[in-house]
Order: C-alpha cells, then sequence, then structure tokens
C-alpha cells in the first residue's frame, strides 16, 4: 500500500501542475516536483528491504523510517491547514507502521 500510495503521489507532483508544467511559479513547481521524488525515495524503501523482510533489524528500521516520514509529513501538512487528505492518508499510514512494527515478531525469523 505504501508503494502504490507513494508512487501515485509522485506521479501526480511531478508530472501534475504544480510539478514539470507548474503555471504558478517557479518556488511552487519545485516544492511540488522535490515532494515528488521524496515520494520515490519512500517508495523505494520496499525494495531495498523487501530481500530482508524477515530480518527484524531491516524490518525495525524501514518501519521507524516509514513511521517517521508520515507521522511528520502529516504534522507539516496540519499546520499547513489546507490539505486535508494528506494530514488524512498519512496519518493512516503513520498508524499502520506502528500496527506493523508492534506485530514484527509474528513474521521475523531472526
Amino acid at each position: 500500500m505504501h508503494l502504490l500510495l507513494e508512487t501515485l503521489a509522485a506521479i501526480t507532483l511531478i508530472g501534475g501542475a504544480m510539478g514539470l508544467f507548474a503555471v504558478g511559479g517557479f518556488e511552487a513547481g519545485m516544492w511540488a516536483m522535490n515532494y515528488g521524488f521524496a515520494a520515490i525515495a519512500m517508495a523505494s524503501a520496499v525494495f531495498w528491504v523487501w530481500p530482508h523482510r524477515s530480518t527484524h533489524a531491516a524490518v525495525e528500521l524501514v518501519l521507524g523510517i516509514l513511521l517517521t516520514f508520515h507521522v511528520l509529513i502529516s504534522v507539516s501538512f496540519a499546520i499547513q491547514g489546507n490539505q486535508e487528505a494528506a494530514v488524512v492518508i498519512h496519518a493512516v499510514m503513520g498508524v499502520l507502521a506502528i500496527y506493523l512494527y508492534s506485530q514484527r515478531t509474528k513474521w521475523c525469523s531472526n
């Protein structure tokens, strides 16, 4: 789910009206593209950890990174005040990361 959401965010932000084709000005376009490329980096975490998905250290690391990212970006969007959907989506993903972190012993073998 994380991979899908972040990939869609990246495509929308980089290729959308506020990305490569920014009509609202350079600053807005650069923000959208920077966040879009950050979304690609976050989405790639799934691929980096996949070969080590049963290792406690790898799972704890990637879930910690995802938890930190989603919670803090949710707070950032909440402060901004006009991105309610982004606040909810990232808050849900943060809660999901907390849940997965608490359940990691069920699928980690070492």
